[in-house]
């Protein structure tokens, strides 16, 4: 069982490496860091990709694209090793870094309230309940970071196959 909400996978596919980028450049739209456009509704544009990121020779890194926020969505990386039979495409689903900075954060605070209510000589529930705390959010993290993964392959297995 793996702590940190992370998979890593690896699958065949029946298309060329060529054809695995060729489809990846119609659906991942590149990441532009200025993007931002103050536009009117008459103005806005119905885009048809289905992630966000960066496609090159060496390999991606892509995030699906979603309609409502989404703090769990995973950063996929992934690189393609051509074959006479098909591809080998490695694929590595991850928290992005800002996220897993506060995560970090946030367990370390969780566990100083506990030591410092120890060293305190609190009571027993003011020891525990940040810890129980810890432990739901950790709970959350695991299922909300699963349920993003599950969609967000769904939708790249459809696009590589």
């Amino acid at each position: 069982m793996q702590l940190w909400p992370a998979k890593s996978e690896m699958f065949l596919s029946p298309h060329g490496q060529d054809e695995i980028f060729r489809r990846m450049e119609l659906a991942v739209k590149p990441v532009k860091f200025q993007s931002f456009k103050n536009k009117s509704l008459g103005d806005l544009e119905e885009e048809a990709y289905l992630f966000n990121g960066k496609v090159g020779k060496n390999g991606f890194a892509i995030s699906q694209i979603i309609s409502r926020p989404n703090n769990f969505l995973p950063l996929i990386k992934g690189k393609i090793e051509g074959g006479q039979s098909g591809s080998l495409v490695h694929l590595e689903f991850s928290l992005f870094p800002s996220i897993k900075y506060f995560l970090f954060f946030w367990i370390i605070l969780m566990l100083l309230f506990s030591i410092i209510s120890m060293a305190q000589g609190d009571d027993l529930l003011t020891i525990i309940f940040p810890l129980i705390i810890l432990l739901a959010s950790y709970a959350l993290i695991i299922s909300r970071f699963n349920d993003a993964y599950q969609k967000s392959r769904k939708e790249l297995m459809r696009l590589i196959g």
